[in-house]
């Protein structure tokens, strides 16, 4: 088993990182205002994020309006399970970009953004319906219910594809539809790691830089060289073994049947040799339960 292990002074930079990141995006959450775009949105979670002293991405920020954010009419990226899955751009597919979507009173709203800090990345995904609409607050509410789930079937060293079967479940029962099963390779998470900007430069393609590429494929590496270690660090829904060592951002991703809407939020799960735990348990969407007496 892959044995990615880090230092305590790494882990709190990866949870500076995330905190910084959610920090960013609801700055930009109090700006947004109607008639602004997703390239709007984009450029300023961008200024947020340097203004955080960060200039470096696993992945630039992502915007989603309206019904972009269930992925409505969406197609899948390309998806080779035969083939090493990191070798592949991760958003091989233009719908996911920044568009000139409108923001309206009611709609709902994903900001998602992956920064580097301290050569530490982290991936976060915020969202909020801007103004009143009481389907998206439920829906938002709802999404509690993934946290403990995904986490103890990690403990129960359970493997990604029952977890991703567990949520799939329980998205079913609740009435939604599965979101996230629409990202490239269906990933309910990914992991995330040490990218060493001083040696690559950034250089970006499809929104993420060729170092998230680099890591991803030393992350794939082991598996190539040892036909015995099926590790991957992407969570989908045909991984057969249980999350090893590492910090996994995960992003269960649910949306509203007829594809009005979608929901999610995204948080690195620190997965050790004997134990798993959130980095942080006050995030803003663990806030927003915990104010409304729905955390789990």
């Amino acid at each position: 088993m892959s044995k990615e292990l880090y230092p305590e002074e790494a882990i709190l930079n990866f949870k500076e990182c995330q905190r910084l990141a959610y920090e960013a995006v609801e700055a930009v959450a109090r700006q947004l205002k109607e008639g602004d775009t997703e390239k709007d949105a984009v450029r300023m979670i961008d200024d947020e994020i340097k203004a955080r002293s960060m200039t470096r991405y696993f992945h630039a920020p992502f915007a989603w309006f309206g019904e972009r954010t269930a992925f409505h009419n969406f197609k899948r990226p390309l998806d080779f399970r035969g083939f090493p899955s990191s070798f592949l751009p991760p958003h091989f597919g233009l719908q996911f970009m920044p568009t000139n979507t409108a923001l309206k009173q009611g709609m709902c709203v994903i900001l998602d953004v992956a920064p580097i800090f301290n050569d530490c990345s982290a991936d976060i995904g915020y969202a909020f319906a801007f103004g009143e609409n009481k389907k998206i607050e439920k829906a938002l509410d709802d999404l509690q219910v993934f946290r403990p789930l995904i986490l103890a079937g990690v403990c129960k060293e359970k493997t990604m594809a029952e977890i991703y079967d567990d949520v799939s479940e329980a998205i079913e029962d609740m009435g939604y539809q599965n979101c996230h099963a629409k990202y490239p390779q269906g990933v309910l998470g990914h992991k995330v790691g040490k990218i060493n900007t001083s040696l690559i430069p950034r250089i970006p393609f499809m929104r993420f830089e060729v170092s998230t590429f680099l890591y991803l494929a030393g992350e794939e590496l082991s598996r190539l060289v040892n036909p015995w270690d099926n590790h991957t660090p992407l969570w989908s829904d045909y991984t057969r073994v249980s999350a090893d060592a590492g910090l996994w951002a995960v992003e269960p991703h649910i949306g509203a049947m007829n594809g009005e809407f979608g929901v999610k939020w995204e948080e690195i799960l620190h997965v050790t040799e004997n134990n798993a735990y959130y980095l942080d348990d006050a995030l803003p969407h663990c806030n927003r339960w915990l104010a409304r007496g729905v955390s789990a």
